[in-house]
């Protein structure tokens, strides 16, 4: 039979078998396991497994089958011998899931062998007689049963290359041919029974942690900044009537083209501030405007005219005072054109065209240079852009009445536009700080006035203290040079871990809040020095 006719080389391997799992056992831990699979084609078999490192471990099976089968018609003799490494991805060997690499080989003498899945036919009426050598992946898991007992899963994929010789399934059968044959597919499947012994691994542990001074933990203060309170406030409406006249004229015709629109615009804006139980209106100027296509002297006399005339008619319909209208008047809207100019982007000319209008000539001459030089251009300004240009500008100034902190609480919802700063932090003052009603207060406060120094300082501490370093800087921006600002800046810089700069800024500030923040930073970058 061809799997004794080298005797040599099989007591070879299995010598080498054994002297890995004497190796094996000098390990700190071994696994010794049979698998079950294998067992059902009545092959005894043997592996060993031994831990190597932290994640890793080397296996080691044989397999051998003897038996002769029914007359030597039937039989599955053959030897094998397959070597595996794992790595174990719980990071703990002969536990959960791993992965591997593994080899096999050895021989056979196989005849009228039907293999599930119809895999290889030919043995199911042939006589096989051979040697076979591959390898693969392994990916598997294992399963504790009991303190040395587990259970594992292997499935393996790879290829095996073989040399045969096959014979008639019969006793002396006549040698057919010699041959060989590559394959790839399934190269292991293992349900193992283990019992895991030996020395346990002994845990790693980490080196203790050098000894670390404690460090101190700084408690900085923040500074809000209370408001002036304002003695009158005073507040303005402002718009533009773009009203229609006929030519020459100045009188104010309702029905004319827009007039009608343009007039009800002005009064309903007029009419927010009289309706308002909470405000007096105090002033109403009017500033009329005209184009410059006509001589300077009737443009003039054009423009003045027609914003008294828009003065008398406003206030024969509201019915105040005489004495808080004032009217004015620019006889020609240079400025007006210049900005149309810069809107429109691109024209012919047109810088030659914006020289001129910005030049320091006679309205007069400035006209007659556009009309001779880009009649073309100067046509397009006439219907397109003096139109807009003859308009009259109106502001309604007003002052609101002071509130309670009661009355500004509610109003602070509804009309965050009639309290002053510093009405507005008393009602955040009633908040517990760092709520969101204290937040939201002076949210408002800067939304109402984006420009004040006091508003964008105080809306940068309430974003400091909930921690939002974003929208802190960007109040902080605009929050002026004072002591407090620094303060706040000094903070921002500690948030940021930027100690050195806030230092310098704490220093900068001759408030009480920064005085106490240097001294805090001081006391935590003096606790981060080592020990001497």
């Amino acid at each position: 039979m061809y799997i004794y006719k080298n005797e040599t080389r099989r007591i070879a391997l299995v010598g080498l078998f054994f002297v890995i799992a004497v190796t094996a056992f000098s390990q700190r831990t071994v696994s010794i396991k049979n698998n079950l699979l294998y067992d059902a084609t009545l092959t005894p078999n043997i592996g060993i497994e031994a831990a190597v490192g932290n994640r890793s471990s080397l296996q080691l099976f044989y397999g051998l089958n003897p038996w002769n089968g029914y007359h030597g018609m039937k039989k599955l003799q053959h030897w094998s011998l397959m070597p595996e490494y794992r790595y174990w991805l719980s990071g703990e060997q002969f536990r959960g899931w791993f992965t591997g690499i593994h080899g096999v080989g050895g021989e056979y003498n196989v005849a009228g062998v039907k293999l599930p899945f119809g895999l290889f036919k030919p043995l199911h009426y042939n006589h096989y007689e051979g040697w076979f050598v591959g390898g693969g992946l392994t990916l598997g898991h294992a399963w504790k049963l009991s303190e040395h007992w587990n259970l594992e899963a292997a499935i393996g994929v790879g290829y095996i290359h073989t040399k045969f010789s096959r014979y008639e399934n019969e006793e002396c059968g006549e040698l057919l041919e010699r041959g060989h044959y590559n394959y790839v597919g399934p190269t292991k499947l293992a349900l193992n029974i283990a019992y895991v012994f030996g020395k346990k691994a002994e845990p790693v542990l980490p080196p203790p942690p050098p000894t670390v001074k404690e460090l101190y933990k700084p408690q900085y203060q923040l500074a809000y900044v209370t408001p002036q309170a304002e003695q009158e406030k005073s507040r303005q409406l402002s718009g533009k009537a773009f009203l229609d006249f006929v030519v020459n004229k100045t009188d104010i015709r309702p029905e004319y083209r827009g007039n009608a629109a343009e007039l009800a615009k002005v009064l309903r804006t007029i009419d927010v501030v009289r309706q308002d139980s909470f405000t007096t209106i105090t002033h109403i100027s009017i500033h009329g405007y005209a184009s410059p296509e006509s001589p300077y002297q009737h443009n003039a006399y054009l423009a003045q005219a027609r914003a008294e005339a828009f003065c008398h008619y406003v206030q024969s319909l509201i019915q105040l005072p005489a004495h808080i209208f004032s009217v004015a008047s620019t006889p020609e809207d240079w400025q007006g054109l210049l900005t149309a100019l810069d809107k429109m982007g691109t024209m012919d000319n047109i810088d030659a065209i914006r020289a001129i209008v910005t030049s320091n000539d006679e309205p007069d001459q400035k006209e007659r240079q556009l009309k001779k030089q880009y009649p073309q251009q100067w046509r397009y300004l006439l219907d397109n852009i003096f139109p807009a240009l003859r308009h009259s500008d109106y502001e309604v100034s007003y002052t609101v009445r002071p509130f309670t902190v009661d009355e500004a609480k509610r109003l602070i919802r509804e009309k965050p536009q009639h309290l002053s700063l510093n009405e507005m932090f008393l009602v955040a003052n009633t908040y517990e700080p760092g709520s969101q009603d204290f937040n939201d207060t002076f949210e408002t406060a800067v939304r109402m006035y984006p420009d004040n120094e006091t508003a964008n300082l105080n809306a940068a501490v309430s974003a400091l203290q909930r921690d939002d370093l974003i929208t802190a800087a960007r109040y902080l921006e605009k929050a002026g040079q004072s002591a407090e600002a620094f303060n706040a800046r000094g903070i921002l810089a500690v948030k940021q871990n930027r100690q050195e700069e806030a230092e310098q800024l704490f220093l900068q500030s001759s408030c009480k809040a920064a005085q106490y923040n240097l001294n805090e930073l001081r006391q935590y970058l003096e606790s981060m020095q080592p020990d001497r």
